[in-house]
């Protein structure tokens, strides 16, 4: 992202851009497009000193590491490993073949239903599972790249002791004594334990035990993100302890007031799916229309067919004025407003408040006819950064509505654990200090990085004689603390979770421990056993399925015995029981007076705050940081602004003319005595006087690939007082210092022809865009200025059987990037590192372009994923002096990777640009070879080559799953079929955006997608004949314009 001010350029003829440096013509930006590599893209390429790295010794010790590999690589939790042959080959086990496991992500509190694939005992893929019915078989970018998690070479091995400051090597059984030992000891003084959320009945029974062997210990949970504001709200309007879960599908008109639904907040994977159900191209008059009100732009605000700028803090303003236009204009009446009510609404104005904040009142109006005209069928979603206040009156403005109906009256979102309150968590702080504490277990958790900096945790720890901390990895917790013991992973570790009333699924092991850990949940059990020396790897099963025959069987009234049940409920990873959802009282409508007199909202008043506001939010690829050390992740661009490796401060170009700054600058955000400078990157859409950052950046003591990625700004996240929001501060400082900071962004990489962009959705090029209106006014509006190509002086070529094809359905595609990580688990995609990303050399098969319209100040969003389109007339193919790309009797653009030079004239000649080269072997160039180490080998995907510098490659369509079903099909005696196959995007896209299949099978449902009306092929013009459909995306809104 160029580092160029824009302050003094005039605004250019409203078109199609993906940056402001695009949008503004900037001269560096319009001279990369006529080049096919950015600039710099081969410097410190020297031939000689990159083959030399290789000596005769080197290439020895390889080959022996790689043949103990082979035999460490057949290892799983049946099989320990050892080398020797099969008397008895297992039935399960077919070499060349993979098996599946059912289990249950824990990657965060959403505890999704997963599928394992492993191959000779290596889990090599994650996918959902389609038998849980929440997740309904898909799973988000952070669950896909998970696995690499597994073979991390940072993970901690070994238990650790601090001894004279300096960490040392030591033996569990000496761990378990010393551990003891100092419990046992600490009898009357407290033991605390800090743990995250949990939704595990059997880890709930734990504790329970725990603290029944020491009376001393307390549990306290925390999250950095949570709901407990919309909780707390919810309660006192009905009583509920849980705000309930919405039917998001059964929603005409969605008003989402900063909250990120698609995002990061709640189960997206399964929001994702329930929205997207409304946005069926085969019956266009059932789709749903989304208006967004948010300070930044967010995965949600880029998928609203109405989207207004407003700072979080004046939402509040923005309900009450709502609810004015609703009660007094639309005279909706409802037994929750009473005359006091009635009589300070009036003074909340939406017209005035439209003025007030830059937005156009017919687009407000619009959004008032709509919810007055779908009462009972809408929503409004109050954010779970918003205060208390606002979540109130939202709650109320719902009420008004009748829209109570869209909440599900059969399940609720279930936790095993209570958060503690802020009082909870200070008086621990307290307690530490005063020496009260005698031990603190971390139970997988990092509070030194995560909790409030004006706790002092990390000071406070200082005080505590023995502090445990229980994780996978090196983090800021673990280097305050004495004893450093390792967990098993996901994958190497036994649970359970019921996350929603009914619904119980299982974890499963698919691998014996790499290293020498242990199970979190087992290592509590074997200190509170009476001889912790006999420690056995069977103790947390044993305790699970104890748990489990005692509790949960008795729920099933099941004719089998448990054993069977055991074995078929491992088998499907999930059960589901017949359990009744807690009621919200509905009496409580009467509370909203008292509430409303109680909160003093009629003294609020709706004039701007002065200064800026900041909200921290979480990240789409870290989460709260817990991923910071997954390179695939790290790497995986922003959905929204295409940024990799680093987070920075969002903010609208106005603000930056205010405080003169450009991209790249930094700036230093001051509130009270905490300030952070961080890289500014202008944001198209962000509200005036507004920033926004994410957190999980800036890790100081954590793994190899997460140190100096991005800035800290866990500073600014607070404690909750007052039912404010602990994410969000108003009045903050900002100004301008000296230095800057390159953020790399993908988005001006793989850059079109300016002459191929420019009125793109005229010439039906790249972007092709219509309205609900239009469609059903002429369902033919798309093709009408289509210009028919000369007629080809050749046959084309006739393919028999099955030729390979795919549609992208931008009406469903929300760019959110699980596609992204799909692709690079299954086919062995490196990670290149920031400098590599900076030269335009990210090696991700699959991009999703993002294109902006209209005004900076009002961009209207559209995504695109790209990929190669497998055309007919390849240009690639025909340009490659050795052959090394070809075309496939079946329909695929192949590459021979033992055959290609490195030549590049591919890549010059694809006009979409989807083709990579390794310029090195990155898995050694990557942190000194970081990731060429033993463990990450055995994550690679057998089936797919592990491609060597110098080798150009590209999207195959999964040639490699294609190839398994036909062998299949063939083992089978049938004929292949392309519903046979489910490519690896496919398969991980939660909308069910793409469609995979055999073009000349009609009786598919990828066929009627690839025929539709709304679809069309990428520059068209240019008669390459692409494989890939793109149905155009139809927006939803009062008017037929775009």
């Amino acid at each position: 992202m160029a580092n160029q001010d824009f302050s003094q350029n005039e605004k250019p003829e409203a078109n199609y851009w993906r940056s402001f440096e695009e949008l503004y013509a900037d001269q560096k930006t319009l001279e990369a497009k006529k080049h096919e590599f950015l600039e710099g893209v081969t410097n410190d390429f020297n031939i000689e000193k990159n083959l030399s790295g290789l000596s005769r010794r080197k290439f020895i010790a390889l080959l022996s590491a790689s043949a103990a590999l082979a035999g460490a690589g057949c290892s799983d939790y049946r099989d320990k490993g050892e080398v020797i042959p099969y008397n008895v080959k297992p039935e399960e086990v077919i070499p060349g073949k993979p098996n599946y496991y059912a289990s249950t992500c824990n990657g965060c509190a959403q505890n999704c239903g997963i599928v394992i694939k492993t191959r000779e005992g290596r889990p090599i893929k994650i996918d959902g599972n389609t038998d849980h019915p929440i997740n309904k078989g898909k799973i988000c970018a952070k669950g896909e790249a998970s696995i690499l998690n597994l073979y991390d070479p940072s993970r901690l091995q070994f238990p650790l002791i601090k001894q004279g400051g300096i960490f040392e090597k030591a033996s569990w059984g000496s761990i378990d004594s010393q551990i003891k030992n100092s419990l046992d000891s600490a009898s009357g003084s407290e033991i605390a334990v800090v743990t995250h959320r949990f939704n595990s009945p059997t880890t709930k029974k734990m504790f329970e035990e725990f603290q029944i062997k020491y009376p001393s210990a307390k549990i306290y949970a925390y999250d950095v993100y949570h709901n407990e504001i919309k909780n707390s709200a919810w309660k006192k309007c009905y009583g509920g302890d849980v705000f309930p879960l919405i039917k998001w599908d059964e929603a005409n008109i969605i008003l989402s007031l900063e909250g990120d639904f698609l995002g990061v907040e709640g189960n997206v994977v399964e929001q994702m799916r329930l929205f997207s159900d409304r946005k069926n191209v085969n019956d266009v008059k059932s789709f749903n229309r989304l208006y967004v009100a948010e300070g930044n732009m967010s995965l949600t605000g880029m998928n609203a067919d109405y989207r207004f700028r407003l700072r979080p803090d004046n939402q509040l303003a923005f309900v009450l004025s709502l609810l004015n236009e609703l009660i007094t204009k639309k005279n909706i009446s409802s037994p929750a407003v009473d005359a006091n009510i009635k009589n300070i609404i009036p003074s909340f104005s939406l017209k005035e408040f439209a003025s007030q904040n830059g937005i156009e009142y017919k687009k407000l109006s619009h959004l008032v006819d709509d919810l007055a005209a779908n009462r009972g069928s809408a929503i409004v979603y109050g954010g779970r950064a918003l205060n208390e206040q606002t979540q109130i009156a939202v709650n109320l403005l719902n009420e008004v509505l009748g829209n109570t109906k869209t909440y599900r009256p059969d399940a609720v979102d279930i936790s095993k654990s209570v958060y503690s309150s802020n009082e909870e968590l200070k008086n621990l702080v307290s307690s530490m200090n005063s020496g009260k504490v005698k031990a603190v277990i971390h139970f997988d958790t990092n509070p030194v990085y995560h909790l409030p900096q004006d706790l002092q945790y990390e000071k406070a720890l200082g005080k505590v004689p023995m502090v445990i901390t229980l994780s996978e990895s090196e983090n800021e917790t673990a280097y305050a603390s004495n004893y450093v013991l390792p967990i098993s992973h996901t994958l190497e570790s036994w649970g359970d979770y019921n996350v929603r009333t009914g619904v119980y699924s299982l974890q499963q092991p698919v691998i014996s421990p790499i290293y020498n850990t242990r199970q979190k949940e087992a290592i509590l059990l074997n200190l509170i056993s009476d001889n912790p020396q006999n420690y056995s790897e069977k103790l947390y099963l044993d305790y699970l399925k104890k748990s489990w025959q005692e509790n949960i069987f008795p729920k099933l009234s099941s004719p089998f015995t448990f054993e069977k049940f055991w074995i078929g409920a491992l088998h499907d990873g999930v059960i589901t029981t017949k359990e009744e959802a807690p009621q919200s009282p509905r009496s409580g409508v009467s509370k909203f007076p008292s509430l409303w007199e109680e909160l003093g909202m009629g003294l609020i008043s709706h004039k701007k705050v002065a200064g800026f506001t900041v909200m921290i939010t979480e990240s789409y690829r870290l989460g709260d940081g817990r991923y910071a050390n997954n390179g695939w992740l790290q790497e995986l661009p922003h959905p929204v602004s295409k940024v990799t490796w680093d987070n920075y401060a969002a903010i609208s170009e106005r603000s930056a003319k205010v405080l003169g700054v450009k991209n790249n600058d930094l700036v230093e955000i001051k509130v009270g005595n905490k300030k952070v400078s961080i890289p500014v990157i202008l944001q198209p859409g962000v509200a005036d006087n507004f920033i926004s950052v994410e957190t999980g950046f800036g890790r100081k003591n954590s793994g190899v690939v997460a140190q100096e990625a991005g800035v800290n700004v866990q500073p600014f996240y607070a404690l909750s007082e007052n039912s404010n929001s602990p994410w969000m501060v108003t009045n903050a400082s900002v100004s301008k210092v000296s230095g800057s900071y390159k953020v790399i962004s993908t988005q001006d990489h793989q850059n079109f022809d300016d002459a191929l962009t420019k009125n793109a959705h005229l010439k039906r090029d790249i972007i092709q865009e219509g309205t609900v209106l239009q469609y059903l006014k002429d369902p033919d509006f798309l093709h009408k200025n289509k210009e028919h190509h000369l007629p080809n002086m050749y046959d084309d070529f006739a393919y028999n059987d099955v030729k390979w094809g795919m549609s992208i359905d931008l009406n469903r595609c929300l760019g959110c990037g699980n596609c992204i990580a799909a692709c690079n688990v299954e086919n062995n995609i490196p990670v290149v590192g920031k400098d590599q990303v900076e030269k335009g050399r990210e090696m991700m098969w699959l991009r999703i372009d993002r294109y902006y319209s209209g005004t900076p100040e009002e961009p209207k969003p559209a995504v695109q994923p790209m990929l190669c389109q497998h055309c007919d007339q390849a240009p690639c193919e025909n340009v490659c002096p050795v052959a090394a790309t070809q075309h496939s009797p079946d329909g695929l653009n192949q590459m021979v990777y033992n055959r290609c030079v490195g030549t590049r004239y591919c890549s010059n000649n694809c006009p979409f640009k989807v083709r990579r080269f390794n310029f090195y072997n990155f898995r050694d160039h990557f942190a000194n070879g970081y990731y060429l180490q033993d463990s990450v080998s055995l994550m690679h995907n057998p089936e797919v080559t592990v491609r060597s510098r110098g080798v150009m490659e590209k999207c195959s369509f999964c040639i490699q799953r294609i190839m398994e079903a036909r062998e299949e099909a063939i083992r089978v005696n049938q004929p292949l079929k392309g519903s046979d196959v489910r490519t690896a995007c496919q398969n991980s896209c939660g909308t069910e955006a793409i469609k995979f299949g055999n073009i000349k099978d009609p009786k598919e449902e990828f066929y009627q997608y690839r025929n539709h009306k709304l679809g069309y092929y990428v520059l068209e013009e240019l008669n390459v004949k692409p494989n890939v459909t793109y149905l155009a995306k139809l927006r939803n809104t009062h008017s037929e314009e775009v």
